[in-house]
């Protein structure tokens, strides 16, 4: 197999003196993932705790090395050095494990792989021989694996690795602030609301849609939307949001819903540690005051326009390049909204 043969040549020139076992150990992350580890949460939290306690911060160490198959190892030093919280790692850890699905057959089918690596044929025969007499379970890191690289790591999907940044900054804070809250703002189909329902699954948190604040057909007048970042109801968000958040009280509030043109179901929203608003308009120069944190996301034309093909077909990309695109650029250049922000992030892939 193409993919894991590439993967352990790889490693080999990155780990020099891993042994066969620190090979096969490798295919069998690939292949079915960090849920062996998984006994119960908590004992998986306190093995994590435990080993996080006893490693140092390393600036130096590499934050993941991959794994294939979407996954990677997520280095527990150069997570301490970035300020990512135990806490968050863990959740990556058990979202991981949740939602990876394991193939054993494609283990069984990639152990021949290993013999693309420079140990001796015989050996290779004698080892994966047991191995597969065994069943092929989950194997531990040689002695000199460990002696010569000290592996301290978490089995994570990449595509949460790359959102060290926004998390990193969220553990900052919040380590700081007993309350925190957090605005995603950028353009259309940047990928605001992915990057928000991460959040969502990773801290537990609530998530506050701009989009349910839009303007109501007899809102738009024309003075209204010549107002830079206009197009939205911030006074109704700014009352029914900002004013309960910032004094500590429960939120209520009915989304509106462009697509049907009315009011949905009341939503409510209990004072919590973290919460997070997602959504363009959301750092009008009214509203930002309110958001410790915020958060820039970005993404090239050509990515945003597939993206909003996708969503609604030509029709759909068409009334966002002649009306709202337009709207939005405006508001972002009128009031600088990418340099006020303080993590920028590059468009996160789906969570």
């Amino acid at each position: 197999m193409k993919q894991t043969t590439q993967l352990l040549n790889e490693h080999y020139a990155n780990f020099s003196k891993l042994e066969i076992q620190d090979a096969v150990k490798l295919l069998y992350q690939h292949h079915m993932g960090p849920g062996h580890l998984m006994a119960d949460e908590q004992t998986a939290l306190d093995r994590l705790q435990a080993e996080w306690d006893s490693i140092p911060p390393d600036p130096d160490m590499p934050l993941s090395h991959p794994l294939g198959n979407g996954l990677c190892r997520l280095n527990l030093s150069a997570c301490k050095a970035v300020s990512l919280s135990s806490k968050t790692v863990t959740m990556l850890f058990f979202l991981t494990v949740r939602d990876f699905v394991s193939n054993s057959s494609c283990l069984l089918q990639s152990l021949d792989d290993v013999y693309s690596l420079p140990f001796p044929p015989e050996e290779i025969t004698a080892y994966l021989d047991a191995y597969r007499a065994q069943g092929c379970p989950m194997v531990s890191h040689s002695e000199t694996y460990r002696t010569c690289y000290h592996p301290a790591y978490r089995v994570v999907y990449q595509r949460y690795v790359n959102l060290v940044p926004v998390l990193s900054a969220i553990d900052r804070a919040m380590a700081n602030s007993p309350d925190l809250r957090v605005a995603i703002d950028g353009p259309c189909a940047s990928g605001k609301s992915t990057l928000g329902e991460a959040l969502n699954q990773i801290y537990n948190c609530p998530l506050i849609h701009m989009d349910d604040f839009f303007l109501r057909p007899e809102q738009r007048s024309p003075q209204r939307l010549a107002e830079p970042g206009g197009n939205v109801d911030y006074e109704r968000f700014s009352r029914e949001i900002l004013s309960p958040l910032l004094a500590g009280r429960p939120v209520r509030y009915c989304p509106w819903l462009c697509h049907s043109g009315s009011f949905g179901q009341e939503v409510t929203v209990s004072p919590a540690p973290l919460t997070v608003v997602e959504g363009c308009y959301c750092l009008r120069p009214d509203l930002r005051h309110a958001f410790q944190l915020r958060i820039w996301v970005d993404a090239p034309w050509p990515v945003r326009r597939q993206r909003l093909l996708e969503r609604g077909g030509p029709d759909c990309l068409s009334r966002f390049e002649q009306q709202w695109i337009p709207l939005e650029n405006k508001y972002f250049e009128y009031y600088n909204i990418s340099d006020i922000c303080h993590v920028h992030l590059p468009s996160p892939p789906s969570v």
